[in-house]
């Protein structure tokens, strides 16, 4: 038996973004009924905005100097942290905070265990891993672009020496 087939149209594509932009309960504690709303399939825009909010972060921590990202575990904490807050509710109370308490929530969800909880127990690997997939694509695609520029601007230089 074959499946019939059918075209695509507006109302398919609503139905899927409906379903793909719904968000759940976690329930951090269920006997005091503390939960988060969070959503358990990421979309490809809340991916690139996360990315470019890491980018932000990155030239904002740099321009200041600040103490952060001394070494490639810091980031990698940082990046599953904007996983955590893109994902869920946590994304509308930190949206106008400055980038210090960003950093400071991370520290304390690491503290009280809820930073392991959330990544283990409330996303699954799957989504996580297309978030890290995407954040590495986009940066062999900027070294791609950095090194087509170094040998643009070479190539320049060797124009110009040849034209004296």
């Amino acid at each position: 038996m074959t499946n019939r087939e059918t075209k695509l149209t507006l109302a398919d594509i609503q139905k899927n973004a409906d379903a793909l932009n719904k968000k759940q309960k976690f329930y951090i504690d269920k006997d005091q009924g503390k939960f988060i709303y969070y959503y358990p399939k990421f979309s490809k825009r809340k991916i690139t905005i996360l990315i470019s909010d890491l980018a932000n972060t990155i030239e904002y921590v740099q321009q200041n100097k600040l103490d952060f990202f001394q070494n490639d575990h810091e980031l990698n904490n940082y990046i599953l942290f904007l996983i955590i807050k893109h994902f869920t509710d946590l994304q509308s109370e930190l949206k106008d905070k400055p980038i210090e308490t960003h950093f400071a929530t991370m520290n304390h969800l690491v503290d009280i265990g809820w930073y392991e909880l959330f990544l283990t127990d409330m996303f699954t690997i799957h989504e996580i891993s297309n978030v890290l997939e995407e954040i590495s694509k986009r940066l062999n695609l900027s070294i791609k672009y950095l090194e087509l520029e170094k040998e643009l601007t070479n190539l320049q230089a060797n124009v110009d020496d040849i034209s004296k």
